[in-house]
């Protein structure tokens, strides 16, 4: 039986590059999208006909209460054989906090720090008894902050320190660890040239990263590492340095 991993956002970017590395290596995969419907059930498709019953997806707003309640109801029935869990889902906008309401702190933090604290929980038993891995995707701006982004920001930070508490929690049985990228692909919303060069310019290695940079550390951890556990990994060109 081949092992199983769990990876919430995997439709889009960096997620999607997850879905396709893990299962060329020979992995199942299951995976949640919130609206990208199309692409998870062609993704899906795709998968299936390379390898038989190898993929399965589930939908979730994680902004909805009613969506998490049948999330939560149903996920139980797709993750046996459970040896790995990254959660990767995430909601990013700026918002200063004068202008943040109640409805910004719900989206910024449940896909970026509630869902990932109860998906742990659910999938928890099995990935102790699988001896898994679990790795968080966090943000490098988590430890350095970001102006507009202190919502998001604070729960990245939450996600930091959660990854390090359920690493104490889990152990032996399962390796917990966090990854923060930083400049990973341009957002949706391209910067102005002006912003992109001072982006660059604060980057070692005068480049902003791909997916690539990001699955092949996560891969790291999940096939490779054998006694690191509970640490944060900045996967940012050297732009934390500063």
């Amino acid at each position: 039986m081949n092992k199983k991993i769990f990876i919430s956002g995997g439709a889009q970017r960096i997620g999607k590059a997850l879905v396709y590395h893990f299962h060329e290596k020979g992995w199942d995969i299951v995976f949640q999208y919130r609206s990208s419907t199309k692409q998870s059930k062609d993704i899906q498709e795709e998968l299936n006909a390379n390898r038989k019953n190898s993929c399965e997806i589930i939908q979730c707003d994680f902004d909805n209460e009613l969506s998490c309640k049948d999330f939560y109801k149903n996920l139980p029935g797709l993750i046996g054989n459970l040896h790995a869990l990254i959660n990767n889902a995430s909601t990013f906008y700026p918002r200063p906090l004068s202008e943040s309401t109640y409805d910004d702190w719900i989206k910024l933090t449940s896909s970026n720090l509630k869902q990932p604290i109860f998906i742990t929980k659910k999938c928890g038993p099995e990935l102790i008894k699988n001896k898994g891995n679990i790795v968080n995707i966090s943000d490098i701006h988590a430890e350095q902050g970001l102006e507009d982004y202190s919502v998001y920001t604070a729960a990245k930070a939450g996600l930091i320190n959660f990854t390090k508490s359920i690493a104490k929690e889990y152990s032996p049985k399962v390796l917990v660890n966090s990854v923060s990228p930083g400049a990973i692909l341009w957002d949706v919303n391209e910067p102005s040239d002006e912003k992109k060069n001072n982006i660059l310019k604060s980057i070692p290695l005068k480049r902003i990263g791909n997916e690539k940079d990001i699955v092949s550390i996560i891969d790291f951890l999940i096939t490779k590492n054998t006694y690191m556990t509970g640490r944060n990994i900045n996967i940012d060109g050297g732009r934390s340095l500063g």
